[in-house]
């Protein structure tokens, strides 16, 4: 049996534009289910009650790798990131789950690219981290 390939595509807020499709992705820490609740107790009762409360933001983290045909072509996929993936701005990332469905995050992009210290000759590793639930 074929492995499933996995995608990880960029939207726009509407998610119907796409952004910046994810190469050659090496991890991530999804899924997470960062519910969260509050719990009221009365000071003369037994117990609590507990209401169920919404998602809180969580950070999402991808290690991917661009890959150029040689340097200078590398050097300009690193800089169209910045320019492509904007900070602060919303998104909606698509994970594939199988052939026909994707898990939906909206993120936004809060700090700056990291890039591994390497000699840069044909591939370079980034690090980019979307905080979820951000908008």
């Amino acid at each position: 049996m074929a492995e499933f390939p996995v995608k990880y595509r960029l939207y726009d807020s509407t998610g119907t534009s796409l952004i910046y499709t994810f190469t050659y992705v090496q991890g991530d820490n999804s899924p997470q289910d960062p519910k969260d609740y509050v719990e009221i107790s009365g000071l003369r009762g037994v117990g609590s009650v507990i209401i169920g409360g919404s998602l809180q933001p969580w950070d999402l983290q991808l290690r991917f790798l661009l890959q150029g045909a040689d340097y200078e072509e590398l050097i300009t996929k690193i800089d169209a990131l910045e320019t492509t993936i904007l900070f602060n701005t919303p998104y909606v990332l698509k994970i594939d789950r199988t052939q026909s469905t994707t898990k939906n995050y909206n993120v936004k992009r809060l700090t700056p690219f990291v890039f591994a210290e390497d000699f840069r000759v044909d591939f370079q590793e980034v690090i980019v981290n979307f905080r979820v639930n951000a908008w």
